[in-house]
């Protein structure tokens, strides 16, 4: 491969629908070759020259007469073909057999796959179960018809027996009107002679290649972690895709789809006494699922992109859908993400006035200040357009915004005149707040590539920036770090943090409710208790010593001293998976949920004293909760005797906070995801839609 060739590295696996056997392959009773067979044109017969075809491991050319011979392997299963672009077929593997004595593959001419502007569907993690995958289907299919794709990928984790066997009957060719892929996830390898042997029978091969346009894509399996044992080691993965990579065509780009992110930061790509540099390849972008993340960056020059689930809501809250990724005849890449539900949504109605902003708003709480509103705002797709705004609240005109380098996805802090936002890339922001000037900017390490939400917060003078694995502290006045601590702990969420009693109170998703000396990061403790390692909602103080936290399907307090619970009340009907904290007073707890809305809970008696449920939800933010959930998300805010808050449903509402009916609602079109500013007579919000709106209070 010369140098300055670009390659689209995309580790997708298998075409959903392969008219081919669908039997189970007995390992110990396979040919091991050598396999021949002829590549051919199905209109006219002609043979096609210069395809490769690969035994997984070894790859060969089809000569002028469209023959092949390949010498075969001790682990063929299949012989495959790499479709090349202007072509087509559903039959590109055919399992190997001993009585099969020619492997001939046959292609139609397709003007899609010819084009070098095209764009492809990845939708990941659908955990189906044999009842199939849903009404979230319905929605895919209607992207696939808007954007006409040259083809949908599935990055992983079909999910288990159940899943395999349904997942193909669903979502093949035929039911999607678009060429379907799949590739093998962690949770795709189920008991049998080997991890791999049922998909293979349904889905083909775990590694194999296709071509697009001047794009050639790269389908490869999970790296580690896969729940039953491969047949196929790392150097099996691997020298296969060194023989691929040197059959491609030097003017060919190339992109990797596989279920997980890169096994290294550099592309390179180690087995036996051997390495593989992907850039040396010009690797454009790597596309992977797993995390249920939504969630694109770019490092040392690729392109990384990833979904989360299209149903409901990811792990660290991201909102499901399904992303379409296009490329250009240059390598140029953009994506667009369809947000399940969204559709649903609508304008802002009976508003004072509504401002609309380029990108969404997540769980960014709206903040009013001395006669102005700020807020910040997301961009999963790439490139990513996403600010920090400061609106005059009489108009809702934009007095200011400053552009951020990647989503601001949790609050932005004020302290006199300055203002501080952290951004998904790690970069902290310091602004003057009157007129959005950057006053300092600094790059934290987020301890993960990934690091799709971080927690923020200022107390004395101090900025406790980060995520849940790395905790920085800063000196709001210049940026200069005061300490940092890499915890090396935890996944994602979009809770907050919080200082109370000397602590910073940092919450770590799957691991933990960890307490932080405020002074010098030392970690003071730690709760791994079943009900606090599902970090999804931070806690609120409700005294000195006292933390009120509420997760997973549990009421929790707890000691800020020592981190023990002082008590809890589990509920089986309740989940509250809300990034959202709980509001307080006089003893009462009003605590947004994650399926039911809003709860008022009496820390004494250890009773619900009432349950306002919102419609249902029309985003889906909270960890696995899809359709049918009424997701809270809007922290409440007390007002008198009033409740005030924002759901999923895209409505704000107005509850009466002694018996939880509903005193009035507005309709913000779509969901309203973090806390509302209440002023004496006005209320403002930022909602999904990208709008910031002023209500009347």
């Amino acid at each position: 491969m010369k140098k300055g060739t670009k390659i689209f590295v995309s580790v997708l696996c298998v075409t959903a629908v392969a008219a081919v056997s669908a039997a189970v392959f007995a390992f110990t009773a396979l040919n091991k070759g050598p396999f021949s067979g002829t590549v051919t044109e199905s209109e006219t017969g002609n043979p096609i020259a210069d395809v490769s075809v690969t035994d997984g491991r070894n790859v060969v050319k089809t000569d002028e007469n469209g023959k092949f011979e390949l010498k075969g392997w001790i682990k063929s299963h299949f012989v495959t073909v790499t479709v090349p672009s202007g072509y087509v077929t559903d039959k590109y593997y055919i399992p190997i057999d001993k009585n099969t004595e020619n492997y001939d593959f046959t292609f139609e001419k397709s003007e899609l796959t010819a084009q070098e502007n095209h764009c492809f569907v990845q939708i990941s993690d659908t955990e189906i179960g044999e009842n199939g995958t849903g009404e979230w289907l319905d929605d895919v299919k209607n992207i696939v018809k808007e954007n006409n794709p040259a083809f949908l990928i599935h990055t992983g984790d079909i999910c288990y027996e159940a899943g395999l066997k349904k997942h193909i009957e669903d979502m093949n060719t035929d039911t999607m009107g678009c060429s379907v892929k799949y590739v093998i996830g962690n949770h795709d390898y189920v008991k049998g002679k080997y991890g791999e042997e049922l998909y293979e029978s349904l889905y083909g091969p775990v590694w194999y290649s296709f071509e697009v346009g001047n794009v050639h894509y790269i389908i490869t399996s999970f790296q580690t972690g896969s729940d039953y044992q491969s047949l196929y080691s790392k150097n099996d993965r691997w020298r296969w895709l060194e023989n691929d990579l040197a059959n491609v065509d030097e003017n060919m780009k190339v992109v990797m789809f596989n279920h997980t992110k890169s096994p290294s930061d550099d592309y390179v790509l180690s087995f036996g006494r051997k390495e593989l540099d992907l850039k040396e390849h010009n690797l454009i972008a790597w596309v992977f699922g797993h995390y249920h993340y939504n969630y694109v960056y770019e490092s040392n020059g690729v392109l990384n992109i990833s979904a989360p689930r299209p149903d409901c809501g990811g792990i660290d809250s991201s909102p499901g859908g399904t992303r379409v990724i296009s490329v250009s005849a240059d390598g140029e890449i953009k994506t667009q993400m369809y947000y399940y539900d969204l559709g649903s949504s609508s304008t802002p109605k009976d508003a004072v006035w509504a401002t609309k902003f380029d990108s969404n708003i997540l769980f960014c709480d709206t903040i009013f200040d001395d006669g102005y509103i700020y807020t910040a705002t997301v961009d999963d797709d790439y490139p990513c357009n996403c600010a920090v705004y400061c609106l005059n609240s009489a108009d809702g005109k934009v007095k200011w915004f400053f552009k951020t380098e990647n989503s601001v996805k949790n609050n932005v802090c004020i302290e006199e005149n300055k203002l501080v936002a952290m951004d998904t890339d790690g970069n902290v922001y310091c602004l003057d707040k009157s007129n959005g000037n950057l006053l300092w900017q600094k790059k934290l390490n987020l301890g993960n590539a990934l690091g799709t939400s971080s927690g923020i917060c200022i107390d004395n003078g101090v900025i406790y920036a980060g995520a849940s694995r790395v905790v920085t502290a800063l000196n709001l006045e210049n940026g200069d770090e005061k300490w940092s601590v890499n915890r090396d702990k935890g996944e994602n969420s979009p809770a907050e943090f919080i200082v109370a009693d000397s602590k910073v109170f940092v919450n770590s998703h799957w691991d933990a409710l960890a307490a932080l000396n405020a002074e010098n990061g030392s970690e003071v403790w730690d709760n791994k208790d079943e009900n606090l390692r599902f970090r999804s909602s931070t806690p609120v103080a409700v005294d000195d010593k006292t933390l009120l936290a509420a997760d997973d399907n549990a009421v929790m307090l707890i000691h800020t001293e020592d981190g023990k619970i002082i008590s809890k009340t589990s509920f089986e009907e309740y989940s509250f998976s809300s990034s959202a904290k709980p509001a307080y007073r006089d003893g009462v707890a009003y605590i947004p949920t994650s399926n039911e809305g809003l709860i008022a809970f009496d820390m004494n008696s250890k009773s619900v004293l009432w349950n306002f449920k919102t419609d249902d939800s029309k985003l889906f933010t909270a960890p696995y909760k899809g359709k049918g959930s009424k997701i809270i998300e809007s922290t409440p805010v007390i007002d008198g005797n009033t409740l005030i808050f924002g759901a999923n449903d895209g409505c704000i509402y107005y509850v009466d906070i002694n018996s939880g009916s509903l005193i009035k609602k507005y309709d913000a079109g779509s969901a309203v995801l973090g806390k509302i500013a209440v002023t004496d007579d006005k209320i403002y919000a930022g909602a999904f839609g990208g709008y910031l709106i002023c209500y009347d209070k």
